[in-house]
């Protein structure tokens, strides 16, 4: 942080905000009394900060650039020359258009090896037909479904069994969970969008629960970048050891939903998958 701060330093020194913000305005034949008449401010404030004379409040400043239509890419070097913080909100708005479930339910069906979509509450949103034949999840049923979350299916003995890397799985769960700042790790009174599969997972197993409580003792916070591996070992339905680098990364900065990529890790996992 203090690395950052002294970089915005540094740029809100070099960077002659007012000199590009008058710029546009010209550029777009828009007078300073047209940008008071539009942002609700007196003509002397809008000359003084184009002049330097004043300096403008965030507030003050994002009015004129909303009044000069400014884009997001020139909107933010001024924002930061003046010592503001940029709008990461605009940037991800153009960057990263919003899919519908309908639309992630046809993408995963591209790709041969399971593929999902899960959100933040590890629910399975999307999968496709290898995944669904691997899980055991049958065709005809509709996702998304209450029943095919990996916190709440975790206490449930059938899946536990054949889930080999259930202590890998499981902990890595509990250490996204653990390195989100926003939620207060409480398990009387968890996060809402949390609350029913931990709710379903208490009905499972109680040799479960309480591994998994013995997980959440020691399992070490996880941080949140846009690619993260786990490990999958699968117990196939003839017993055969199948082995996946699992490979979770964004699908929906809004929605804050994941893609899941179970790559095969060696040459007889790939032959089962053929099979």
């Amino acid at each position: 942080m203090v690395e950052a701060g002294r970089d915005l330093e540094e740029f809100a020194g070099a960077f002659e905000w007012q000199r590009a913000l008058r710029d546009y305005r010209l550029a777009q034949r828009i007078s300073q009394t047209e940008v008071a008449r539009r942002s609700g401010m007196s003509v002397s404030a809008v000359k003084a900060y184009e002049s330097g004379s004043r300096h403008p409040s965030r507030e003050a400043l994002a009015a004129i650039i909303d009044s000069l239509g400014m884009p997001v890419e020139r909107a933010n070097p001024v924002l930061a020359g003046a010592g503001y913080a940029i709008d990461w909100q605009g940037i991800l708005n153009q960057r990263y258009e919003p899919r519908d479930l309908a639309w992630f339910t046809e993408e995963v069906e591209r790709y041969w090896w399971p593929v999902i979509v899960t959100n933040q509450a590890s629910d399975v949103l999307a999968a496709n037909h290898c995944f669904r034949t691997l899980i055991g999840i049958p065709l005809k049923e509709r996702l998304p479904n209450p029943r095919w979350n990996f916190v709440a299916r975790a206490s449930d003995p059938r899946f536990a069994a054949r889930q080999e890397s259930w202590v890998e799985g499981m902990s890595f769960i509990i250490g996204l969970a653990k390195a989100d700042t926003r939620w207060v790790i409480n398990p009387e009174r968890q996060a809402p969008h949390s609350q029913g599969p931990y709710q379903e997972f208490l009905r499972g197993d109680p040799a479960l629960i309480t591994r998994m409580l013995e997980l959440w003792q020691r399992a070490e916070p996880v941080p949140h970048t846009t690619r993260m591996t786990y490990p999958v070992r699968w117990r196939h339905e003839d017993g055969q050891l199948m082995r996946f680098t699992a490979t979770m990364h964004v699908a929906d900065v809004w929605q804050e939903l994941s893609w899941h990529d179970w790559v095969p890790d060696n040459e007889e996992t790939l032959r089962l998958l053929h099979r």
